[in-house]
């Protein structure tokens, strides 16, 4: 993703620190099936956006260096095993298992190692599920906080919000903030859609926006 340098240097410094370190790492080492219809849509491109917009609200969250790591480690592997453009339900299930089985086999190899985050599996498996279904499975293996969340269930959300900021790539009128989760996400929509307009060729984006805008609502404010 061509992210303009004034854009990654108005951030934090930790986030732009971490968001180049695993963007590199993610073009470097990660390897994305290759979907039909030669779209962009779910491949790095979309990744990089999702993976800024995860690290500004978990900085804002003031999420410890693990979990930013952990949440760093979803946005890069969670669209790697589609098979489609569509929801196509399990994806992240196939994510998950690639990205475990990925930490594994580095470790072994002992060249680009990087460490498992169980919180990271947990998050990109149960991404393509409703809410409720994530939660609950989560809840069980992670340590809980103050509020009487875990740790899981909020890298889980702050991913989810992240992922849904980036819906602007499908059109103008593809997010709905109603569902937005965190505060700090809900603050960032202008940023989100100003983000896709300045990392995508007009287009690449003319021809996904076309292809959305028969599905458009007619009470859209957009």
């Amino acid at each position: 993703m061509k992210l303009k340098q004034d854009i990654l240097q108005s951030q934090p410094h930790r986030v732009q620190k971490l968001f180049t370190q695993w963007e590199n790492y993610m073009e470097a080492h990660v390897a994305f099936w290759s979907l039909p219809g030669n779209l962009d849509i779910h491949t790095e491109a979309h990744s990089a956006r999702v993976l800024l917009h995860a690290l500004r609200i978990g900085h804002l969250r003031n999420l410890s260096d693990d979990a930013m790591t952990a949440l760093a480690h979803t946005c890069i592997f969670h669209d790697t095993r589609r098979k489609d453009n569509y929801r196509d339900i399990g994806h992240g299930d196939r994510a998950a298992e690639y990205y475990a089985d990925f930490c594994k086999l580095q470790s072994q190899e002992n060249k680009t190692s990087i460490s498992f985050y169980q919180e990271a599996y947990d998050a990109m498996k149960y991404h393509d599920r409703n809410d409720d279904i994530g939660d609950k499975a989560i809840a069980v293996s992670h340590i809980g906080n103050d509020e009487g969340t875990t740790i899981g269930q909020e890298i889980y959300h702050i991913f989810k919000d992240a992922d849904a900021l980036d819906r602007y790539r499908l059109g103008d009128w593809c997010l709905d903030e109603r569902f937005l989760r965190t505060p700090e996400s809900k603050n960032m929509t202008k940023f989100a859609l100003d983000l896709v307009l300045c990392t995508t060729p007009p287009d690449e984006l003319k021809k996904v926006w076309d292809l959305t805008l028969p599905f458009k609502p007619k009470n859209s404010n957009h």
